[in-house]
């Protein structure tokens, strides 16, 4: 018996959209596979962004809570440390002279070097002394008057064997005078006062009272007081004083640098801000 033939399928059976609803459906379509297409590319090409944490995080949090146990806090700046100034005033055994001691080889500049400190050009007049004239008329008070030095740390007076004709009283105020003329000026500075001295043994007795002059006037004023006939500069040491008898050589500058540097040392071992190494223990 022969099989009627199937009726219509379902989708057969389902009514067609008319025009209208399928440009709809159609644009519904478009609409969508646009945004999905749309989505996926920026999904893939987007760069993610970047975060950077605060800098120092750690540095911040440690000096918001303070110093932890074991730690120090750093409170003070560091100082700034600077060579000394050295100045000088006397008679030739400060100026040298065409024997020995000029410029470079003279003991104020042996000093200065050794310790590294900012020399001044030595203040000094050949014949010169406290109460005694040069031939151009200069004292030590008139060399201090005319040429101070008011940035110097140490201030050197040397001398004079050139005051034999003064009076003690007269030296010793004119020392006097000198010495608060310097102060006056730099008031900071650490006075050293070297007394006279003399190239041998045979001290002539006239020196002695010029030496004790200065030395009292040297305590009035509070200075550092050098006594070169007492502690026998150039006594025992041949080839320091030239021919003349008077003048140091270029080796006798060498030896009252060896003399003079450790005075200098000591004058500058407390003052805060110089360099250390003015302090140091003193060249061989």
């Amino acid at each position: 018996m022969a099989r009627a033939p199937d009726g219509p399928g379902f989708f057969a059976r389902l009514p067609l959209p008319s025009r209208t609803e399928g440009l709809v459906i159609l644009v519904v379509l478009l609409v969508t596979a646009i945004a999905v297409g749309a989505s996926a590319w920026y999904a893939g090409n987007r760069t993610p962004p970047a975060f950077d944490p605060p800098a120092d995080a750690g540095s911040s949090a440690e000096a918001t809570a303070g110093p932890t146990a074991g730690t120090t806090a750093r409170t003070t700046a560091p100082t700034t440390e600077r060579a000394p100034v050295l100045a000088v005033y006397g008679d030739w055994y400060v100026s040298g002279t065409d024997q020995g001691g000029v410029g470079p080889a003279g003991w104020p500049a042996i000093v200065s070097q050794r310790i590294g400190a900012e020399a001044t050009v030595p203040h000094a007049a050949p014949a010169a002394g406290y109460a005694a004239e040069s031939a151009t008329g200069d004292t030590f008070l008139t060399l201090a008057q005319n040429t101070p030095e008011p940035t110097a740390d140490v201030t050197i007076v040397f001398g004079s064997r050139n005051d034999y004709l003064s009076t003690p009283a007269e030296i010793t105020a004119a020392a006097t005078r000198t010495f608060e003329t310097i102060r006056a000026t730099a008031p900071q500075t650490e006075l050293l006062v070297i007394g006279p001295a003399w190239t041998d043994a045979a001290v002539p007795p006239e020196l002695l009272p010029v030496r004790d002059a200065v030395q009292q006037a040297a305590a009035a004023a509070g200075a550092t007081f050098v006594d070169p006939i007492a502690e026998r500069w150039f006594f025992d040491d041949t080839g320091l004083i030239s021919t003349d008898l008077i003048s140091p050589t270029d080796a006798g500058h060498v030896y009252l640098a060896d003399r003079i540097e450790p005075v200098v040392r000591q004058l500058l071992a407390e003052a805060p801000d110089l360099d250390p190494a003015t302090a140091a223990t003193p060249s061989d």
